[in-house]
């Protein structure tokens, strides 16, 4: 498909080529070839480029072809449409598929959404992925300019997402030295730990009195470093190849997102649509510790509940056959254990604009898991009770494609880096029964690991 389409005056989009002027091009790889160069290929693609990974694709990779900048974000709905529109413009060039084989990748758009779904976001076509789905195979998708004079548009969008060579600045700078002491880097707390659970006891009084039901605070660290951390280093302490974890490594608009999410906000994959709900916590100081007792907390479950709730709410409008199973499970992470329900769906039509990947994420986003119940009332008192903006984190990281689909997962455990300044966030969702040194303790309890991965010590800093 070649037709031209008009940029719209929604996406002020530098670096966006008319999408005629593109093509992909997508072939299979042998698994020795991806295997053979796998760890510098993911290596490279965290610190240069972009890496994103979930239950249906790992996708690496490098370069620009086209970059999407979308001002008000998920509230763009032309945007978003757009997006869409634009992929599946781009001629797309593919070896035959094996009888049997799913049909191989076209050009894809990732990248990132703040937690403000009105902040502006940034998406960006890479010129090279390596895309390897959940069966093992895998493709080389390239675009590249029909006309090889177009490589310096794609050359400027690359400078405009922050594609410089940073990590290897910092190795240069030592920012690899994982011996350096705890004590060189600075952490400031925002707001402090009483500040903190001073807010927590406030938002325990709004929902007793009955101007909501559950809100989520978060805490942030700045951190600064003696070095500009070295992104897949980061990705690496924080993944580790852990399937319980999709990790993560996007340009966005003030400088790199790192990160390794257990939650999947949404999927779409024809017609079938995905979400896993997290909601309640438990530490976990001990490999061995009884991550079970979660079912006995009826306030972890009952704030469980709401999520479930809210989330099924919302896709009941676009999805038919939802399966929601009636008990959760209890999914063990490294360092605490949550409740998870895993939510499937079906498009009550044909897959549509209306349909895709994206528009579903500005459905659900952000979910209670993140916000609160009732939302608007949940971010009237984030907004109020939070003393600085949550950036990125509680976003959501993915990707999409011409045909709609994409998965896309909520940045937490996550890490905004910009140079030697680095932004570490966790929150707690807070209910009526809630006790405010408890909420702080969790809070410590999901920041501990983010940090050590950052500098390994960090968290005896707090």
């Amino acid at each position: 498909m070649s037709a031209t389409l008009p940029r719209p005056a929604a996406v002020d989009a530098p670096g966006l080529p008319d999408a005629a002027e593109l093509v992909a091009t997508s072939r299979a790889v042998d698994p020795s070839i991806w295997s053979a160069g796998a760890v510098e290929r993911l290596a490279r693609a965290a610190d240069h480029g972009a890496l994103v990974a979930g239950r249906e694709r790992l996708l690496a990779a490098t370069g620009v072809a086209a970059a999407f900048s979308l001002p008000r974000g998920l509230e763009d709905a032309h945007g978003l449409a757009a997006v869409r529109a634009w992929l599946a413009a781009v001629e797309h060039q593919t070896e035959e598929a094996a009888d049997g084989a799913p049909s191989a990748p076209g050009p894809i758009a990732l990248g990132a959404f703040a937690f403000d779904r009105r902040a502006p976001a940034l998406l960006v076509v890479p010129a090279e992925t390596w895309c390897r789905d959940a069966g093992g195979r895998t493709w080389l998708v390239e675009v590249r300019p029909r006309d090889p004079r177009g490589t310096g548009r794609a050359s400027r969008a690359a400078r405009a997402t922050g594609g410089a060579d940073t990590a290897d600045a910092a190795r240069a700078a030592g920012g690899a030295d994982l011996r350096t002491a705890p004590d060189a880097v600075r952490l400031r707390q925002v707001p402090s730990p009483d500040e903190y659970a001073e807010a927590v006891a406030l938002a325990v009084s709004d929902i007793r009195g009955g101007r909501l039901m559950k809100v989520v605070l978060a805490r942030m660290v700045e951190v600064q470093l003696p070095a500009p951390a070295v992104p897949s280093l980061l990705l690496g302490a924080l993944w580790g190849g852990d399937r319980v974890f999709s990790p993560f490594s996007v340009p966005t608009h003030t400088g790199r997102l790192v990160g390794a999410s257990p939650e999947l906000v949404v999927s779409r994959r024809g017609r079938r649509v995905t979400s896993h709900a997290f909601a309640g916590t438990v530490p976990l100081s001990e490999p061995d510790d009884d991550a079970e007792r979660l079912f006995d907390s009826e306030k972890d479950r009952a704030e469980h509940r709401l999520v479930v709730e809210e989330i099924v709410h919302a896709l009941e409008r676009r999805c038919v056959g939802l399966t929601v199973p009636a008990e959760p499970t209890v999914v063990r992470l490294r360092s605490d254990a949550r409740l998870g329900t895993l939510i499937r769906g079906t498009l009550t039509t044909a897959p549509s604009d209306s349909d895709t990947a994206l528009e579903l994420l500005a459905l659900l986003h952000p979910t209670p898991a993140v916000g609160g119940v009732a939302r608007a009332a949940a971010l009237e008192r984030i907004s109020a009770l939070e003393p600085a903006p949550r950036g990125y984190w509680a976003g959501a990281v993915g990707w999409t494609d011409g045909a709609g689909d994409g998965e896309w997962v909520l940045s937490i455990r996550s890490v905004e880096l910009d140079g030697r300044r680095a932004l570490v966030r966790a929150g707690a969702g807070v209910v009526a029964e809630s006790d405010p040194r408890a909420e702080l303790a969790e809070t410590t309890v999901k920041l501990r690991p983010v940090l050590d991965a950052l500098w390994p010590g960090a968290s005896r800093l707090l």
